[in-house]
């Protein structure tokens, strides 16, 4: 039998539960199958920001919370105490600066991959870059992450690194780290697949799946990205745990060194969560992308296994169950684009439409689902490829 709590009332002797509810619709549930042995587990549990919870009484020596339940607006009073703080600059006014950072930083990787292909690293310009991308996030971090999704290169590799880099800090903010922690962040995404610059193009770049003995060359490059940068004086140590841990495993089947659970860094955790959503998302010459809101779902299937539970959950958290960019159909049959993320409410993000219940196209109307009581909700996600809406047209975006 289960019971439903408010996670204040979680503590020791009870047993958590997994129910069979689609994570989309409860972003702040806890999902787990565990026994909660002590106080350190469960204010490991609060810490990561869940709201509630589900227990089993029949697996529980403990079943009767001594914490009065919160209100509802008790509960938003808690949770904006750690969500990330909202913009400070309009999305319209920031996307023009957004743009030109994004542009800096592909050339940017350009440079420092095609250097290492030379034979050396070049982190000259790493600073500078770092600056520029932080300053952007700070001011508004939906224009940099629209175009991480939306504008993308012909060369995958380089563009990947950037995308990285982008989620990566985004994320370490979003954990609310200092701004030490967050460029070194930052740093760990941009370099953390310097090591392909030494693997064939023949095999980086080939249109079909990889045979063994290309894969295991593959495989190489995060120990080849380590070697090569701690030869750089001063490297951070986020920098070098980014680039060999970017592919373990929470359950130890990663590589190179089959790390499982804590053995992995909280870097490491960070950046091969970014990266595994960029590749999910990402178009390359053997797969087509994956729409944001499916990506987030196949993530979310990986916890406990290939991601830390907590890691995926602040992820998904950060970016929201409809990312922006995504295409949405509302309940009354009009369509738009996602154009704001809403980190209190996921469920409830801004929503540009673009097109009404007859279809047909309008500009300028805007919902702020968190806000707007009678505003019509959103009732499907999908890919642009299924409608002739150019996601970013709506946001403003030139490509």
């Amino acid at each position: 039998m289960l019971k439903h709590l408010h996670i204040s009332e979680l503590k020791t002797g009870m047993h958590v539960a997994s129910p069979d509810i689609d994570w989309k619709t409860r972003p702040y549930l806890y999902f787990a199958d565990e026994y909660i042995a002590t106080e350190e587990q469960v204010q490991q549990i609060i810490a990561q920001g869940f709201q509630e919870v589900y227990i089993d009484l029949d697996k529980s020596s403990s079943s009767s919370p001594t914490t009065p339940t919160l209100s509802a607006e008790q509960e938003l009073s808690e949770h904006k105490k750690t969500a990330t703080p909202k913009a400070k600059t309009a999305l319209e006014e920031e996307l023009p600066k957004a743009v030109k950072v994004h542009g800096e930083s592909i050339g940017y990787a350009r440079r420092f991959m095609n250097d290492m292909r030379a034979g050396k690293v070049n982190m000259e310009d790493a600073s500078q870059n770092m600056e520029h991308i932080m300053g952007s996030l700070e001011r508004n971090a939906d224009a940099l992450l629209s175009l991480s999704r939306l504008q993308q290169t012909d060369n995958y590799t380089y563009t990947h690194c950037v995308n990285v880099c982008i989620l990566t800090t985004m994320f370490a903010r979003h954990l609310r780290q200092n701004d030490k922690k967050i460029f070194a962040a930052g740093l760990a995404g941009m370099f953390h697949d310097l090591g392909k610059a030494m693997v064939p193009l023949a095999i980086l770049n080939a249109p079909r799946k990889l045979n063994d003995a290309e894969f295991a060359v593959m495989r190489s490059h995060p120990v080849l990205g380590y070697e090569q940068l701690v030869t750089v004086p001063n490297i951070l140590p986020e920098v070098l745990m980014g680039a060999i841990q970017h592919h373990e495993k929470y359950n130890g089947t990663g590589y190179p060194h089959g790390l499982a659970g804590d053995a992995i860094s909280n870097i490491g955790c960070m950046v091969g969560v970014a990266d595994i959503y960029d590749a999910l998302t990402s178009t390359r010459p053997y797969k087509t992308s994956i729409h944001p809101h499916r990506a987030l779902g196949i993530m979310f299937e990986m916890r406990d296994k290939d991601l830390q539970h907590e890691y995926i959950a602040q992820f998904i958290r950060m970016l929201g169950i409809y990312p922006v960019g995504s295409v949405v159909e509302m309940e009354d049959g009009s369509m738009g684009v996602v154009s704001a993320s809403n980190e209190e409410w996921p469920l409830k993000p801004v929503v540009t439409i673009v097109r009404n219940p007859d279809g047909k196209k309008i500009v300028g109307k805007k919902y702020n689902l968190a806000e707007e009581i009678h505003a019509p909700a959103i009732v499907n996600c999908m890919s642009a490829g299924m409608t002739d809406i150019d996601p970013a047209k709506a946001l403003g975006i030139s490509l």
